[in-house]
């Protein structure tokens, strides 16, 4: 893929970080009037004009050559990201390879973030590449195939990744941790694998069912990993997956009742019901975490509905309803609603509702206090049921 050019990608992070440095408070000022619906026309007009007086500036004034290409990629870059790092602005043939990655999971299992404004391991889905290669949460990929990820924009790393692993190549990244002196080099390899969707596991008669993805199905192995006694979901790792599998699985613990709502400021609103052909009369104990995100968010949430007791310490708060929208020749792929919470509140606004807080302040190393919350009450339960 001729996007792919290391070149062009080295131009475009020189050019973009020039461009963002100087253009910041224009483009923050354009993207706060246009999301406020003002109707302030006068300042949106002076807005786009300085906007278009910077980049003629770049273009006559910077000291090399510059890309208008690049240029024109690192606007609309520094328009939406703002919006969420999951954003972008696609062209026709990106689009294609883009639609693939939505359905499949994370091409070698990395499920990237940003730490530092640099591509960094959001999570490293447990049965891939990544995982193998021990790739921890938040590490950051400070190069990929020799290219500075700093200031690319998060959807040109996942192209990058997925074009080596659709054309069955290796692929090299520069990475390091929390300590930015120790670096090492990971290489990866595109073997065939599928993402682990739980594990199950027992602890004082409990049933533990470990959830850590929601690829495409991931509801049918759940069900069939659940039992007739006592159990916990545990969601406290569980950021990547498809939002109606989420939905799906929380269905297989409701009869009844809404179980889901996104909601959007133009997009309009979708209600998710339950399904009364349930198949599980048990009513799971939930925990989570700072690193339940997204579809684990909506999960939760969608469980808490169904008279779940939640348990745990904050969330992400990050969930929101994704859309790849096409419209007078652009591609952009935006958040376009809210998933929300069993208070009909946006989960990005504070998270999903806990019913049980646990606090983790002075925790002993090798404890976990929020499973033993979390047997304690699901105890509870299956006394009252008995």
């Amino acid at each position: 893929m001729a996007s792919f050019e290391g070149g062009r990608i080295l131009n475009l992070v020189k050019i973009r970080t020039v461009f963002l440095i100087v253009s910041l408070s224009v483009v923050v000022l354009f993207a706060s009037l246009v999301m406020a619906g003002r109707d302030r026309r006068d300042d949106l007009y002076r807005a786009l004009g300085n906007l278009a007086q910077v980049v003629h500036l770049i273009h006559t004034r910077y000291v090399d050559p510059v890309n208008l290409g690049a240029l024109g990629e690192g606007l609309d870059a520094g328009l939406v990201e703002p919006a969420d790092s999951r954003a972008a602005v696609l062209d026709d043939a990106e689009v294609a390879a883009y639609r693939t990655m939505l359905n499949d999971p994370p091409p070698f299992g990395i499920v990237l973030g940003l730490r530092l404004g640099t591509a960094a391991v959001r999570q490293a889905l447990p049965g891939s590449p990544a995982a193998s290669a021990g790739l921890k949460e938040w590490e950051i990929l400070e190069k990929v195939q020799g290219l500075p990820t700093r200031g690319m924009p998060l959807w040109r790393v996942r192209l990058l990744l997925a074009a080596h692993a659709k054309a069955g190549k290796n692929i090299t990244m520069t990475v390091f941790g929390r300590n930015i002196e120790e670096h090492r080099q990971v290489e990866l390899s595109p073997t065939v694998w599928h993402p682990t969707v739980a594990t199950s596991s027992e602890h004082d008669g409990i049933q533990v069912v470990t959830i850590t993805s929601l690829p495409a199905g991931a509801a049918k192995k759940v069900a069939v990993l659940v039992g007739h006694g006592p159990l916990i979901l545990d969601l406290r790792h569980l950021v990547w997956g498809h939002e109606d599998e989420a939905i799906a699985v929380a269905d297989l613990f409701a009869s009844h009742g809404v179980l889901g709502v996104w909601k959007g400021r133009r997009a309009g609103s979708e209600t998710f019901e339950a399904h009364p052909a349930h198949r599980s009369t048990v009513r799971p104990v939930v925990l989570v975490g700072p690193d339940t995100e997204g579809v684990g968010e909506v999960l939760a949430a969608a469980l808490n509905r169904s008279g779940c007791t939640v348990v745990g310490t904050p969330t992400a708060a990050h969930a929101d309803h994704m859309m790849l929208i096409h419209e007078k020749g652009l591609n952009l792929l935006l958040p376009v609603g809210h998933w929300l919470t069993s208070r009909d509140q946006p989960i990005d606004t504070d998270g999903v509702v806990i019913d049980e807080k646990v606090k983790l302040e002075g925790v002993k190393k090798g404890t976990d206090p929020v499973l033993d919350r979390g047997l304690e009450i699901a105890r509870g339960h299956h006394a009252k049921a008995a």
